[in-house]
């Protein structure tokens, strides 16, 4: 599979994603770090959460000495065809606009990574226009998704070559020096696809994950809910395994960042989580 002009993973077919051989975490990094903080003069357990994860990030990485001088945020942008739908109230032209904001460090993203220490890495994996932007990192899959009202977001190939992608970036980063990441997105209708999956994976009503999203009316917010419950009859998604899922009403950036915690687990490197996408 030839993917953005560059090959990478190359055998990678529904099968062999499923099939893809992961370590465990490595549990005796995890006592040995716990074992750090307990010989520290203070309360057992004294510093709660954070002794946990940092314990946690031994185990990952296979390294009790907690090595994250270098940090990055991986940031997905990427269009999605169910705006069509009226589920935003703002249209794909926004996407293309923050990857530019992005790009110079202007955006929120941007200046909270700056604070942490972390590098930004926009990368333009599925915006709905040909522009190149400087300081955006293109592995574009497709100008964005279908309506997966009227058909699948993607296609196999499409899902298969954005989750390569996230896989490839996650070894990329950890040859540049990387220590642990952080994923980020950004997509005009990215909330829809995303409770849609949750939905679909949870078996569950749509009002219990649907939201507004960056603002939506009440109107709005029914018709997003409407949405979600016909593509998840129309597909039959509640008996639809993972993969299905995601290729029929998903993301590119979902795609992507599926990726980025598959190449985290293969290649060891921590992976930070945040926020419903």
């Amino acid at each position: 599979m030839e993917c953005c002009g560059k090959q990478i993973w190359t055998n990678l077919t529904k099968d062999t994603l499923h099939k893809l051989g992961i370590d465990p975490p490595d549990e005796a990094k995890y006592r040995a770090v716990k074992a750090r903080w307990d010989a520290i003069a203070k309360p057992l357990d004294g510093m709660g959460r954070f002794e946990e994860i940092t314990a946690q990030i031994g185990a990952v990485t296979g390294d009790e000495t907690l090595d994250l001088s270098r940090k990055a945020v991986l940031i997905f942008c990427a269009d999605n065809g169910i705006v069509a739908e009226g589920v935003s109230q703002s249209g794909q032209e926004v996407t293309l606009a923050v990857a530019k904001s992005m790009a110079k460090n202007a955006s929120s993203v941007g200046r909270m990574a700056r604070f942490a220490g972390a590098d930004t890495i926009p990368v333009a994996i599925g915006i709905n226009s040909d522009l190149r932007v400087d300081g955006v990192l293109n592995r574009k899959i497709a100008r964005g998704t279908h309506d997966f009202l009227l058909q699948p977001a993607m296609s196999e190939m499409e899902t298969l070559c954005a989750i390569e992608t996230g896989m490839d970036l996650v070894a990329k980063c950890k040859e540049d020096g990387y220590r642990i990441l952080a994923t980020g997105e950004m997509g005009i209708g990215n909330t829809t696809t995303s409770s849609a999956v949750a939905a679909a994976l949870l078996g569950c009503e749509s009002a219990l994950v649907v939201g507004r999203g960056a603002g939506l009316s009440d109107r709005g917010l029914l018709r997003k809910r409407e949405v979600v419950d016909l593509a998840i009859e129309k597909y039959d998604l509640y008996h639809a395994d993972a993969f299905e899922i995601l290729q029929t009403v998903g993301g590119l950036d979902l795609c992507g960042i599926s990726g980025i915690c598959i190449g985290g687990a293969l290649y060891h490197v921590p992976i930070v989580l945040d926020g419903i996408i």
